[in-house]
């Protein structure tokens, strides 16, 4: 019970978020498409490119925060821009949140969506297919990581096309079988264990970059080292990076980690250098 209120009390915590990790002031303006239109909604991708055209670029998806249940896709807009000028195509994904009986299901299946639509504009947006990374914060974490592990969305199998190549999570929800927050927001729609990407993992997970706090009280920092352990344990190159003094989004708050959020600037400039360096890694910049 106390890990669901602190839950659902960090919609509060990922409102201001978005003032500040994921949605600083830029200049930089991306173009707006449609990638999806389901169910009365209309759901948008937003392309930042790089600066040199004519060529083929690895692309990164990213999918903000908020519990499932709020936001939108100019929180990611700073990294994105960031990503845009070292030369990737960084597309910034709105997906459908888990209200007006909606689940997280249809955030995963948007997620998957998105990765078909970047792959099918290809041409247009000068994408390597072949690089398609995924980026997500928090709960879009948890889209990312279901859209590289799930056999399956709603009974329809997940295509490869539908797939993301590399994924970097921050601060993700990877372990929902267990969960009663998760639990609540799926509506008995189906166990919450066939949604959680912990459950999942094989040597088809791609590879795998994890940024966690270390005293996290709302996703926790033991199933991330289980599932880098896990993911390891089957060949994969994963990576985790656990940061000792700070909680949720890196916080510096540990007490109160859903209300006046306190990004430690330190980490988190070493965590986005490490998302940087992993990229290298991987020859995605």
């Amino acid at each position: 019970m106390r890990r669901l209120l602190l839950f659902a009390s960090s919609m509060l915590l990922l409102s201001l978020f978005s003032s500040t990790l994921f949605a600083q002031q830029n200049t930089y303006s991306p173009d707006p498409f449609i990638y999806r239109q389901i169910g009365g909604d209309t759901l948008k991708a937003y392309v930042f490119r790089p600066a040199t055209r004519g060529k083929l670029h690895p692309a990164i998806l990213l999918f903000h925060g908020g519990a499932w249940r709020l936001g939108e896709a100019a929180w990611t807009f700073q990294r994105a821009k960031e990503f845009a000028e070292k030369g990737i195509v960084a597309i910034s994904i709105d997906y459908r949140l888990a209200n007006n009986g909606l689940s997280p299901i249809e955030g995963v299946d948007d997620a998957c969506a998105a990765f078909a639509w970047a792959r099918s504009q290809a041409k247009l947006l000068e994408i390597d297919t072949k690089m398609v990374a995924g980026y997500g914060v928090s709960a879009g974490g948890h889209l990312v990581a279901a859209a590289a592990t799930l056999p399956a969305v709603n009974g329809k199998a997940i295509s490869k096309n539908s797939r993301p190549n590399a994924i970097l999570l921050y601060s993700p929800a990877l372990n929902m079988a267990r969960d009663p927050y998760f639990d609540a927001l799926m509506k008995d729609k189906g166990d919450p264990a066939i949604y959680s990407p912990s459950e999942y993992i094989s040597k088809n997970l791609p590879p795998t970059l994890i940024i966690q706090g270390e005293q996290d009280s709302i996703v926790f920092a033991k199933d991330a080292r289980a599932f880098r352990d896990a993911a390891v344990k089957a060949g994969v190159n994963c990576k985790l990076y656990v940061y000792p003094n700070v909680g949720h989004l890196l916080t510096r708050n540990i007490k109160i980690q859903y209300k006046d959020f306190d990004s430690d600037p330190a980490d988190q400039a070493d965590a986005h250098q490490k998302e940087d360096d992993f990229l290298k890694s991987i020859g995605y910049m």
